[in-house]
């Protein structure tokens, strides 16, 4: 049986801050349909290597390959298309908090499709369904407990049905309860995302 496709590899990844060094010759593969974890103390980089491999922090060295395409080495247009595969959900949901809960998971499909407004509404109900959410989407990020931000944040991570999920620890801050609901959210949502379309 084949081997799932390498969906993202990292080869040699060095990123610096000046003279201060976080992290080098870092190299590993990502497959489709994976779990992958990077674990290690606090301060050790996590979050900046997560930054790196979806364009908010340029390496200082090595390459982040998205299929066959060297990220970092195409141009702002072209790098804005590849990260349209990718969901992101931040550590701390990072929910506009002038926006409903609705309009920040409109928001992607707002600024990077041409849907009509009430093909947008209707695919936001079905992604905060997808994470239990429906009820609360006309409500704002402050009328919300911590544990529902979070799975706000999925539903807009999954707003343009992205092939690649990245996490910065999801359930930081969660009670444990909370936290394993959350979990197993993600893995459901990870492994719908998987299924051949």
């Amino acid at each position: 049986m084949n081997e799932p496709e390498t969906i993202i590899s990292v080869r040699d990844l060095g990123l610096s801050f000046g003279p201060k060094i976080i992290q080098q010759n870092v190299s590993f593969d990502l497959r489709r349909g994976s779990i992958f974890a990077v674990m290690g103390g606090s301060g050790c980089g996590k979050s900046t290597l997560l930054k790196s491999m979806i364009g908010l922090l340029r390496p200082t060295a090595g390459q982040i390959l998205v299929g066959q395409e060297d990220y970092w080495a195409q141009n702002d247009k072209r790098r804005t298309e590849i990260n349209h595969r990718f969901g992101v959900l931040f550590q701390s949901a990072a929910l506009w908090s002038s926006m409903t809960v609705g309009e920040n998971v409109a928001l992607p499909m707002e600024m990077f499709t041409s849907l009509p407004p009430d093909v947008i509404r209707r695919l936001v109900e079905l992604k905060l369904g997808f994470v239990g959410m429906e009820q609360a989407i006309d409500l704002m990020p402050s009328e919300i407990s911590g544990g529902m931000r979070k799975r706000a944040g999925l539903a807009r991570a999954i707003a343009l049905d992205p092939d690649i999920l990245f996490f910065d620890e999801p359930s930081a801050g969660l009670d444990p309860i909370t936290s394993a609901r959350l979990d197993d959210l993600i893995l459901t949502c990870g492994t719908d995302l998987a299924q051949p379309s």
